[in-house]
């Protein structure tokens, strides 16, 4: 199928609602119109039920042709595309017969009009399934409901963290909330089911997804840990992606060997490791990312100064005077004096995002000490290795991102080496070598280094 007829397939997703608001409204016009004194209405039915039919044959073209993507399969899919189907040449009968036999239609109408109704609510319910996967309206349902409907019991909630299961009640349902709109039993994106172990082992169109013991070998763990603009980054099309602790005990429990049907309490578990488990299950509540007296307010003045020039100014938390700090606009180059501002904010500057910020070595250099900084993307610049040294001061670094800046190499990554805080490097798209992380990641014991191959 062409890219074309794929593109307009997608538009399904917004004339759907067309049919389904047109039969209820018609629906209440007719029983309305049942009514002497609403009698008059008989003369509007023919447009509104012509309307409804139209609506409903152009919904179920277009999405004939976004059913060509792949993707879409199982009972739900086919439950959904045969419902869409029978409404609307149902709809055509209704049209055909206000219009063309209004006493057979007088007499059978009320009844028609429950019926596509109810064939509008099912095949809803079907393509509801394929957005938010099959078991989302019967979530929270009491057991008696959950059983009719075929699915397990849901697990009673964790109140020991030795007693957690790692797959059942941490990793499933991490997946499910963040990746099952599309990776579900009826919607197969890139053939990958992320609804169960055995349907994760059995992996995706590329094979295996997750290899045990090696999560930068993992597809899945390469891909959430890509950046947010890489074209393989996942979850795809704008949706929530995992939070960084989630990401981390992504890579956790694909690493300790995929466990699943054991406790927590039979792993070897360090305590950074059991403080995200905590945090996850809810059994302890998440740090404030940073303490208000920890930081210094920033004149109001200078704030407004720096949002005139160019910058977005926000506050960590209501509780903070820590502040994250990126360009207004998306690939806007800063300025020398837009960067000049930056040190008159640096003891409040908790995150710096500059990303596609036009910087070289020597508009870099501008910025001096930045001693409480955590976070800083420097993505998609110009920097080379010489440019690196700026950073020397930034004791508190923890997260630094260098995607895109093609000129790094590993000799300026040494210079790195005395930030004792460095957690964290990305490193996509530099001149370092897949071949060359493995030494790299030996030269720098303690900090995690992501960047792998690329997903194909």
């Amino acid at each position: 199928m062409s890219d074309f007829l794929l593109f307009l397939g997608r538009f399904h997703v917004v004339v759907l609602h067309l049919p389904i608001g047109m039969v209820l409204l018609t629906a209440i016009v007719h029983w309305l119109s049942r009514s002497t004194r609403y009698t008059s209405l008989l003369q509007v039915l023919p447009v509104l039920w012509g309307c409804t039919a139209i609506s409903a044959l152009l919904t179920v073209a277009l999405g004939l042709l976004h059913f060509g993507e792949s993707g879409f399969s199982g009972p739900s899919a086919n439950a959904h595309r045969l419902w869409g189907i029978g409404f609307a040449l149902a709809a055509q009968l209704v049209w055909f017969l206000s219009v063309f036999n209004v006493v057979l239609y007088q007499r059978w109408g009320g009844l028609l009009c429950a019926a596509l109704l109810t064939a509008v609510t099912i095949t809803g319910h079907y393509g509801g399934n394929l957005t938010h996967g099959p078991t989302y309206l019967v979530e929270y349902a009491p057991q008696s409901i959950r059983q009719f409907a075929g699915l397990d019991e849901r697990r009673a909630p964790v109140r020991d963290l030795a007693m957690a299961d790692p797959w059942h009640d941490v990793i499933a349902p991490m997946l499910q909330s963040r990746c099952g709109s599309c990776h579900n039993p009826d919607k197969q994106r890139g053939q990958l089911d992320l609804s169960s172990l055995d349907a994760l082992l059995v992996g995706g169109e590329s094979g295996a997804v997750v290899l045990s013991g090696n999560a930068e070998g993992s597809d899945l763990y390469k891909r959430v840990t890509l950046p947010e603009s890489h074209e393989n980054f996942m979850p795809a099309e704008g949706k929530t992606p995992l939070t960084i602790e989630q990401v981390e005990l992504l890579g956790w429990w694909i690493n300790a060997g995929l466990p699943a049907d054991t406790s927590v309490s039979a792993l070897s578990v360090d305590e950074e490791t059991a403080a995200l488990l905590s945090i996850e299950l809810g059994l302890s509540p998440a740090p404030l990312m940073v303490v208000a007296e920890n930081y210094e307010a920033l004149p109001e003045e200078l704030i407004r100064q720096m949002v005139a020039s160019g910058w977005l100014v926000r506050p960590l938390s209501r509780e903070s005077n820590g502040l994250s700090v990126s360009i207004n606009a998306v690939g806007q180059p800063a300025s020398r004096d837009m960067l000049a501002l930056l040190n008159q904010a640096s003891a409040s500057m908790v995150e710096l995002n500059l990303a596609s910020a036009g910087l070289n070595d020597e508009l870099l250099a501008v910025i001096t000490d930045m001693p409480v900084l955590e976070t800083l993307n420097l993505g998609n610049n110009g920097i080379t290795d010489a440019g690196l040294d700026t950073l020397a001061g930034f004791e508190n670094l923890q997260v630094l991102n260098l995607y895109g800046n093609s000129a790094i190499t590993a000799a300026g990554l040494e210079k790195l080496t005395s930030l004792e805080s460095l957690s964290t490097i990305y490193l996509w798209g530099t001149s370092i070598s897949e071949e060359a992380l493995p030494s790299l990641k030996a030269s720098m014991p303690g900090i995690k280094v992501y960047g792998q191959a690329l997903p194909r």
